[in-house]
């Protein structure tokens, strides 16, 4: 899991219109890394949670 500075920066360059691609190259993220955090969303709608039982 990344920084929230980190998180904040990857917004950023996507606010920038730069692509996923870019911003891996840019930051030294894997682009599967850099697409878990997309245009603005927050992370607590990325992860699900269920009740076990």
């Amino acid at each position: 899991m990344l920084a929230m500075p980190e998180v904040d920066y990857i917004k950023h360059l996507r606010e920038e219109d730069l692509s996923k691609n870019e911003i891996a190259r840019k930051t030294g993220r894997n682009w599967r890394t850099v697409k878990t955090y997309p245009d603005g969303e927050s992370l607590e709608k990325s992860f699900t949670f269920s009740k076990g039982g």
